[in-house]
């Protein structure tokens, strides 16, 4: 299966301190002053929604956009970020209080997102479906100021960001892997990749950059001190998201065209004989180290896979049913079921 881009909506991490989903009470901490949530996006709902990952319940539904989709958050500020493929904004959410605070218009259809929690700074890039998606843009997460919006690739697609090096990595259709400094928002360097690279994520303390290839069902490995290829894995149809969880040296990919996340070992870079079955086509996902989680999100059928990252196993389903209760914010709305 091929899907150029997003059809459907992402997911986010945020480590916010006290947060509050309301209008959910008694939700338990991650930590003695913090609650962790994941923020998934669906893109054609108009909303994001909060789920606890102590508790994997949904905890707030949140309106946005027409067509969310990646969200990036400063956990510093306790804000967070959502691009709309079709509005050409940036949602700003009160990770806090669980409201929107404010919509920075961009100028176009944006997509991919990320946060550099050093400088306090949101990249967004161009959503490029069928039409051109060349520039990234720079939002001050601070003043919600859209500072820079500069032109550096063909058909932009996903970005993972290296804080410590002052480096991102972009995906694009045409160009491969682009290599941007963060500091002048300059490619310095172009990796020439074919097979539709889509999928980004970087281990800084590998120093490897990994990248999914949808048409030739693979995972390229990039060593990020000289860009050099290291390696070719191969994983299951049409690869779209991968996320690396640093603790366990584990990278999980979703293959939206069979129904399954490949699990890669980091350490010996080999990818495990049995995939993980999940819904119908898994697109996008992230990785909640601290509690050994991976969140994955299910286009076909529209329900968030929670894989344990030790286990490589799916250990809660949710089925997000949108009903009546959605118009007036009502959760209850929303279902869970446990495999």
């Amino acid at each position: 299966m091929n899907r150029t881009r997003y059809q459907v909506a992402i997911l986010a991490l945020v480590n916010s301190l006290w947060l509050v989903c309301a209008p959910l009470p008694g939700q338990d901490a991650v930590k003695a002053t913090s609650i962790s949530t994941v923020y998934v996006s669906r893109i054609l709902e108009g909303m994001v929604v909060g789920v606890d990952v102590t508790t994997d319940q949904i905890v707030c539904i949140l309106h946005t956009g027409t067509n969310p989709a990646e969200v990036a958050v400063v956990d510093s500020l306790s804000r967070a970020f959502v691009a709309d493929l079709t509005d050409g904004t940036v949602t700003v959410i009160d990770t806090i209080s669980q409201s929107v605070t404010d919509t920075i218009d961009v100028g176009h259809p944006v997509a991919a997102a990320g946060a550099d929690q050093t400088t306090e700074m949101v990249y967004v890039l161009d959503f490029s479906n069928g039409t051109p998606g060349t520039n990234i843009h720079e939002i001050d997460a601070d003043t919600g100021i859209e500072v820079a919006d500069v032109a550096v690739g063909s058909r932009l697609q996903n970005i993972a960001l290296d804080p410590d090096e002052s480096t991102a990595y972009l995906t694009d259709f045409v160009d491969g892997v682009l290599v941007l400094d963060t500091s002048s928002l300059t490619v310095t360097t172009t990796v020439p990749l074919a097979d539709l690279p889509h999928g980004v994520a970087v281990h800084p303390g590998l120093d490897r950059l990994y990248v999914t290839q949808i048409d030739s069902d693979s995972v390229k490995v990039l060593n990020t001190a000289n860009l050099a290829v290291v390696g070719t894995l191969s994983v299951g149809d049409a690869p779209q998201w991968i996320g690396v969880d640093t603790i366990r040296n584990k990278a999980f990919v979703t293959n939206e065209g069979d129904g399954t996340v490949s699990v890669i070992d980091l350490g010996t870079n080999t990818v495990a004989s049995d995939t993980i079955s999940v819904g119908a086509e898994p697109l996008t996902g992230t990785v909640h180290e601290a509690s050994a989680k991976a969140y994955v999100y299910n286009a076909g059928d529209g329900t968030i896979s929670i894989i344990n990252t030790i286990t490589e196993t799916v250990v809660a389903t949710l089925d997000p049913v949108f009903g009546d209760g959605f118009e007036s914010g009502d959760t209850t709305a929303w279902s869970a079921a446990v495999p």
